[in-house]
């Protein structure tokens, strides 16, 4: 789901994996990792050391948080992707050998709480 982040927040990421049958918290097979980047150097992902449930308590496969570098001046859709990959690199695979799709979704990044005033005019005709 899109996310409107002010400019001076933070925001927890929870990556989970879906079995066969479409139920969230499946697990990689081994040696598979999940990495999660951002199409953008204004959002910096931070990932945990090891996967943290997500606030439902779905297990995941990927988990951190994501920060704003300052200033920000992408006001446009950031895509966030989630990529897994097997041991040796390539693209992770399903038990039937079938390419993981990569997972997407956007971050906008919006004004945050007034800290000073607008300008009032514009420039003279």
């Amino acid at each position: 789901m899109p996310l409107q982040l002010p400019d001076n927040k933070s925001f927890a990421y929870y990556i989970s994996a879906v079995d066969d049958h479409g139920l969230d918290g499946a697990t990689l097979a081994a040696g598979q990792t999940d990495a999660v980047t951002s199409s953008d150097p204004n959002i910096v992902l931070t990932p945990d050391a090891s996967p943290l449930p997500a606030p439902d308590g779905t297990t995941s496969c990927a988990s951190g948080k994501g920060t704003t570098a300052n200033p920000v001046t992408n006001r446009g859709p950031i895509t966030i992707t989630s990529h897994i990959a097997n041991a040796d690199g390539t693209p992770g695979t399903n038990p039937a050998g079938a390419p993981i799709p990569d997972a997407s979704d956007t971050v906008t990044i919006v004004a945050g709480l007034a800290n000073t005033q607008g300008v009032l005019f514009g420039v003279p005709a």
